[in-house]
């Protein structure tokens, strides 16, 4: 009877029993907290990067068989110090007439109401060249003096914290964007 007493009253190994039932929780949190400043990271860089290469696009300058999408690429690798693959990047640069023009589809003649299919001049306005309706009138170069570019920068982060992926993301996969626009000027 003394014995069971002994071995009731003997708190030898407590905390090591309840540490090991915490740590897993406090860890996983640990690590989300951690995860979550590196996507902050990640995209400050892309933002850094992204604001860069729109700047010196915006001039007309491009160094010697180097693209303005080649230069941001380039900007990026530097701004995370490496951290990143630049071959996952999806670098976008539409160039708008102006800035009322972004995001909004190609005028439409006949139906007057967007979707327009058929003939560019007689079903819509072909704005960016393509010869199809497009629901954003943005064409794909970085356009000419006075146009407006919209330079998007955006990078599939793979969460590697199961909290995470439970509270962003689709697929164990956060897409991190960052969008710059610029008017370019008279080169």
């Amino acid at each position: 009877m003394l014995r069971k007493r002994s071995l009731k009253a003997n708190q030898d190994g407590v905390a090591m029993i309840e540490f090991a039932v915490v740590a897993p929780a406090l860890f996983l949190i640990l690590m989300g907290f951690i995860e979550l400043g590196l996507i902050f990271f990640i995209n400050t860089a892309l933002e850094g990067a992204t604001n860069v290469g729109s700047r010196i696009g915006k001039t007309g300058f491009t160094t010697l068989n180097t693209s303005r999408e080649a230069y941001i690429r380039t900007q990026v690798n530097t701004f995370s110090g490496g951290f990143l693959n630049p071959a996952l990047l999806k670098i976008t640069i539409l160039s708008y007439n102006s800035f009322s023009n972004i995001g909004q589809p190609e005028p439409c003649i006949s139906p007057p109401v967007a979707p327009c299919p058929g003939v560019p001049g007689v079903n819509f306005v072909d704005v960016n060249g393509n010869g199809v309706f497009d629901i954003d009138q943005g064409a794909t170069n970085a356009g000419g003096a006075g146009a407006v570019v919209v330079y998007t920068v955006s990078y599939p982060w793979k969460l590697f914290t199961p909290l995470m992926s439970a509270f962003i993301g689709s697929g164990g996969t956060y897409n991190i964007t960052a969008t710059t626009t610029v008017r370019n000027e008279q080169f």
